[in-house]
């Protein structure tokens, strides 16, 4: 059985091949695009799974789409009819593209010849599929929160074996992450792309000043966990502005435009977002604990990024699972293996993108003739123990080795390292490498079996989905946050051999097996792909050197 799964037209557009219900390739299109969140139809990324997977079109059983167009067309349409003034022009366009340029069957067709059977899976189906059968349990409840799918914003499933019962749903305009993203906007950054802006910002806020206007948002029922007040809210009838003045005037100040310096007052709204968000979001985990008896949870949904609220589960729950990529584009995977029938198989691994061959590799660096001096080492020991030795030094590398990871965080393929242990070195990769806002924290890497002495952590976080404290005991400065937090990814021996044995060189040098973990691209670009991207990012940046698998990469003085 081979299946080709798709999600798109929302945002992190994404495609994947599963045979037999094993992931073997996946990957997104903004990585292949260059366009950061690309919600197109992926082509490309389509093309590069089957290649990868050495198919063609006519090798695909069938599609799974991550969600079901009628339904969710019942749905905007809906919204419109309701505000038919307001979205008279936007009914205009949602019906001309949903004709042809949204119509996943027709684009198959056109770009692929395709003919075959096209399965659609509901949105949060999808989700919760791609949560709980990437999970290591036979039995979990399983929470899927995001803003919208087709109608629903929040379901409540039980995972047993292969299958997978819904129980609960809440329904749009009802939508915890719509109004996350509000805020988002509110703040000044892209909604559905800046909401780990709002979380960094949170740390250094007093959420006290703002917690009472924003508890008078939700009015309470006996039928949903929460609902809101839509007076506040434009998220029916508009994409772009999401909040009403309404909404200003309860709060007693305007929103914060792009280009406006950030002030403590929108710290101190950031924490009372968060806050308020957490406590929902424990409601709902109560609500799953009354319906499903386990003491497993699987989080699904773009929400399952919000790392400060997902450490909040274990009060319920003695494991969590959180996937690599829980938003829409790790749904392309959920997709398929919802609809898959056979034998459950192990699809924990998120490093399944593009890799380079050494003969790829060498031929790319050839590229820069004078610009870079490399040099490859004749064995990985040298190469790591030497790579540990520069970051230990203060140096800031950037980290390029085997399948890049699927989803929004780098998982220690495409990354760049720098020691946890150096001051200064958080506001040197911010200002001058990456080029972003002060505010925001770094992750530290860690080896799974030291992470407890390091981190207050309940069981190992392969994807670097949780905020956690650092142990005062330890001095990390350029990892831990302001408010004394980390977002850790604890890394196994067997799941990513070489990062672990990168680590482990870290510790005989300095006595700390972490490093700190960035991903490889810099502000508004999407991450690193390819051996010549990395390189010419390097050449353009301040990074000290490069590490391609075995290859040291120094600039050449001008």
């Amino acid at each position: 059985m081979i299946q080709l799964g798709i999600s798109a037209f929302y945002h992190d557009s994404a495609a994947c091949i599963v045979k037999d219900g094993k992931v073997l390739h996946a990957i997104e299109q903004e990585k292949l695009s260059g366009i950061k969140h690309d919600d197109s139809f992926p082509v490309d990324a389509i093309k590069w799974v089957l290649r990868a997977s050495r198919l063609t079109i006519k090798d695909v059983d069938e599609v799974c789409w991550y969600e079901n167009p009628d339904l969710k067309r019942a749905r905007v349409l809906k919204s419109f009819n309701k505000y038919p003034i307001r979205t008279f022009f936007k009914r205009l366009k949602f019906l001309r593209e949903r004709k042809e340029n949204q119509n996943p069957s027709f684009l198959l067709a056109k770009h692929f010849l395709y003919q075959g059977t096209v399965k659609w899976v509901e949105h949060h189906r999808s989700h919760a599929a791609f949560s709980y059968l990437t999970s290591p349990y036979k039995d979990a409840a399983i929470v899927t929160i995001d803003g919208v799918g087709e109608f629903e914003t929040v379901t409540i499933s039980k995972g047993t074996e292969n299958s997978i019962e819904k129980l609960y749903s809440i329904n749009f305009p009802e939508s915890l992450g719509m109004f996350y993203s509000t805020f988002t906007a509110f703040l000044g950054f892209k909604p559905n792309e800046g909401e780990y802006k709002v979380m960094g910002m949170a740390g250094y806020g007093d959420a006290n000043k703002y917690v009472p206007f924003i508890n008078k948002l939700f009015r309470f029922n006996k039928e949903t966990i929460f609902s809101f007040y839509p007076e506040y809210f434009a998220w029916e009838y508009s994409d772009k502005i999401m909040f009403t003045s309404e909404l200003c005037n309860l709060l007693g100040r305007g929103p914060r435009l792009p280009e406006e310096e950030i002030t403590q007052d929108d710290y101190d709204l950031a924490a009372a977002v968060q806050f308020v968000y957490e406590k929902q979001f424990s409601r709902i985990l109560e609500k799953a604990k009354e319906l499903v008896n386990s003491d497993n949870l699987c989080l699904g949904g773009g929400c399952a990024y919000n790392g400060l609220a997902n450490t909040g589960a274990y009060k319920y729950y003695s494991s969590v699972h959180i996937p690599y990529a829980p938003s829409d584009a790790g749904s392309a995977i959920g997709a398929c293996l919802a609809e898959y029938k056979g034998v459950r198989k192990d699809n924990s691994v998120p490093y399944i993108g593009p890799s380079f061959n050494d003969i790829s590799i060498r031929t790319q660096l050839e590229y820069f003739g004078n610009k870079i001096y490399y040099f490859k080492y004749p064995t990985e020991e040298r190469f790591l123990t030497k790579v540990a030795t520069l970051i230990h030094s203060g140096n800031i590398i950037g980290w390029f080795q085997g399948n890049m990871e699927f989803g929004a965080r780098a998982l220690g393929n495409r990354s760049i390292l720098a020691s946890p242990l150096k001051d200064g070195i958080k506001d040197k990769i911010n200002k001058v490498i990456k080029k972003r806002e002060g505010f925001r924290p770094f992750a530290p890497s860690c080896i799974e079996e030291d992470a407890k002495m390091f981190f207050n952590i309940k069981e190992p976080i392969p994807y670097m989905n949780q905020v956690v404290e650092v142990n005062r005991n330890h001095r990390l400065p350029s990892i831990t946050h302001i408010d004394n937090t980390a977002r850790v990814q604890t890394v196994n021996k067997n799941f990513n051999p070489r990062y672990y044995n990168l680590l482990l060189a870290l510790k005989r040098i300095s006595g700390y097996p972490i490093c700190l973990n960035t991903s490889f691209n810099f502000k508004d670009q999407t991450i690193t792909v390819t051996p010549k991207q990395a390189v010419e990012r390097f050449l353009d940046s301040k990074m000290d050197f490069l590490a391609i698998e075995n290859y040291l990469i120094i600039k050449m003085k001008k």
